[in-house]
């Protein structure tokens, strides 16, 4: 019996009650521990910003709101377990009188590498379930052949695995089987060799994460993950009850409809909405709290959901062969080509999602729809930045310029840092 079909037995038992961690093999830098359990209400002033250039910081994203760049946001600024500012902005649905609220919900893109996928790949490898080193082809059938034999995991979570940024199945004339065309898609690069941001390694990294844990990935990180955290508002195809509460993102000619309530990538939504890059929704509240369970080290409100070594190994630069000054230079190129943790992106000097004012072992995630996070663990402060902007129309280089110029997510995270007002 192959490790894929032992797994597959073990996997419910196992994934869903902690047993001892696996040993990490890589060297990771140790991630500040703040003594902060839970986020609570705060004044800027009480934790070292000032108030002033945090209202400025709003101000702007009403701003952007206002001039009609995007309908609307929730932006949320927290520093040392104190939220100093919590705002909504505009309408859930552009065009309509259906303000955001506090508790709206955002399609959330490819932070779903991060708050799902990569997480819940890291659980596994804590539960002895999943190791770093095993290989993708022992759980995704048909992922074998032409140099594919030797990818593993720890390919996958920091985009090395040699496969390309996506593969388009939609339309393709006899593909009636998605998920084995997605696997036996061939290499573009040597595995390893570098860095390339890639949709289709997170959607078999996904799967290799259900494999291993015997349930889908919403199933998962709700046991996991998200629930544990508290974080209540976090799921993949939300509820009717919870469609209210949600931000629409774009038109779909695809589907005929403004998408509210369904991940905006059409691969992702013809594959069911639980996927490993994109599919989940949240709210800032909810993001915050994944965000301060880092900064905590892998613990939050009592409950450990990641070990200390792991938390570290996540946030840490994981691709310490590929240099930021020769790849981070364009937007574009930062997203596909710079430095990365385990799913995450990483600060760097020029073209950051997070600006150019964070600390240089700061990281977070940009989600294509329009929503970001960033955290500066030095400074221990952290934003959240959602927008029902929607996907780029078209989703090229340009595309994606305009979406990051339209959000102003550099400037955003820039004021976050210029309002520290005690280093």
């Amino acid at each position: 019996m192959n490790r894929r079909h032992l797994l597959q037995g073990l996997g419910r038992a196992a994934a869903m009650a902690a047993v001892a961690p696996a040993v990490l093999t890589t060297r990771v830098a140790e991630a500040h521990v703040t003594a902060c359990e839970e986020l609570l209400p705060g004044h800027p002033e009480s934790v070292g910003l000032s108030a002033d250039r945090v209202e400025d910081v709003f101000s702007r994203v009403q701003r952007r709101v206002s001039d009609g760049l995007f309908p609307g946001a929730v932006a949320l600024i927290a520093r040392r377990g104190r939220i100093v500012g919590h705002r909504a902005f505009g309408t859930r649905v552009r065009g309509e009188d259906e303000p955001v609220t506090l508790d709206t919900l955002f399609d959330v893109l490819s932070i779903t590498k991060v708050v799902a996928t990569a997480t819940a790949a890291l659980v596994l490898v804590q539960d002895g379930v999943l190791r770093l080193n095993d290989r993708v082809a022992d759980f995704v059938p048909g992922f074998a052949g032409s140099g594919k034999n030797a990818v593993t995991v720890r390919d996958m979570l920091r985009y090395t695995a040699g496969l390309p940024i996506d593969v388009h199945f939609l339309g393709e004339p006899g593909c009636d089987d998605p998920w084995r065309r997605m696997a036996e898609e061939p290499l573009e690069y040597t595995p390893g060799a570098q860095v390339l941001y890639s949709d289709l390694t997170y959607r078999l990294l996904g799967q290799v994460v259900e494999v291993a844990a015997g349930v889908d990935l919403d199933t998962f990180a709700k046991a996991r993950i998200w629930g544990p955290l508290g974080m209540r508002d976090t799921t993949y195809n939300p509820s009717a009850a919870l469609i209210p509460r949600t931000a629409a993102t774009g038109y779909s000619e695809i589907r005929g409809r403004v998408v509210r309530g369904e991940v905006q990538d059409e691969q992702d939504y013809a594959l069911g909405g639980i996927v490993g890059c994109d599919g989940v929704f949240s709210t800032a509240r909810d993001l915050a709290i994944f965000c301060q369970m880092l900064l905590n080290g892998g613990r939050y409100g009592g409950v450990r959901v990641l070990s200390r070594q792991l938390a570290a190994a996540m946030v840490s630069n994981q691709t310490p062969e590929v240099r930021a000054e020769d790849t981070d230079v364009s937007p574009m190129a930062n997203l596909l080509l710079t430095p990365k943790g385990y799913g995450w992106e990483l600060a760097t000097r020029r073209f950051s999602t997070g600006g150019m004012r964070l600390a240089r072992d700061a990281y977070g995630k940009a989600g294509g729809a329009g929503t970001f996070v960033w955290i500066d663990r030095r400074r221990e402060l952290f934003g959240v930045l959602l927008t029902n902007h929607g996907l780029p129309t078209p989703l090229d280089e340009i595309g994606w310029n305009r979406m990051l110029d339209a959000v102003g997510t550099a400037e955003f995270f820039d004021g976050i840092v210029n309002a520290v007002v005690d280093e």
